[in-house]
Parts: structure tokens; sequence; C-alpha cells
């Protein structure tokens, strides 16, 4: 089944981040409501989280993923602000770029069926030595 970002949906899922010698991982929530997305991350689920309101269209600044305290001039190398919209096309698989900013884009495990729905397992974003995954684990019509 295909997904129309028109729709309500929850997904769940992982984050991993490696950018130089600093790692980060933690999990994402991303539930849309209308045009409004509510992103919730954490480290694990005993520590606080964080939530985040946003508008479809809104601009996601992606340092947002890493924790203030460790967020340094390193962290310059992300891919600089995506909008919402176009980071949940490509966790779902479905834009057709290759490329943002100087992040090539893979779905290395290719396409799988997640609740009926044909979703990559993983999505990953590299630039050199660095990298951004994104592992899907439940996708869910609301």
């Amino acid at each position: 089944q295909i997904i129309l970002q028109k729709e309500d949906f929850i997904i769940e899922g992982k984050f991993k981040i490696k950018i130089n010698s600093i790692r980060e991982n933690g999990y994402f929530l991303i539930q849309k409501q209308g045009n409004t997305v509510n992103l919730t991350l954490g480290k694990n689920y005993l520590l606080p989280e964080r939530e985040l309101t946003l508008d479809y269209k809104d601009l996601i600044v992606m340092s947002e993923l890493i924790n203030t305290e460790k967020r340094s001039s390193t962290y310059k190398l992300f891919p600089k602000e995506l909008k919402v919209e176009l980071l949940i096309s490509l966790i779902l698989g479905q834009q057709d770029l290759n490329q943002i900013d100087s992040w090539n884009i893979y779905y290395p495990q290719g396409i799988k069926e997640i609740n009926g729905f044909q979703v990559p397992k993983k999505t990953l974003l590299v630039s050199g030595n660095s990298s951004i995954e994104f592992i899907l684990k439940k996708f869910a019509l609301i």
C-alpha cells in the first residue's frame, strides 16, 4: 500500500548519528495529524524526552536530534535544514532525491512491508565518514 502524506499517521523508530568522533543514538516518534507534526526524541525510555510541535511545511534543523549539551561546531556538518515533509518522505522512502547538501541518501535494506505498507527499514544519509541512520520500527495510520 502506498502512503499518502495527506493522511494522519504515526512513525516510530530509532536514529543513529555518527559525526567525526561523536556518536549519538536514540528513538523518535513522529505523529502527524492534519498539518501538525509532533516529533518526540529520546535517548532511552528512562530519560526525559524532548517534544517538538511543528507545521508540516516548517523547516526542521537537523541538529535538533542532538542533545543540547553536546551541540558544537561539529554539527555544522549536518544537512542544514529540511522541511518536515521532506524528512518524513525520506524516512518513508517516497522521495526521488539521492542527495541533500553534501549528504547522499541510501536505502541499504531496500523496501520492506511494515503493517501492510511498503517502506524502507533503514534510511541512511552519508557524507564522508559521517552518517545519520533512521531505522523504522512501526508505521500506522491513525
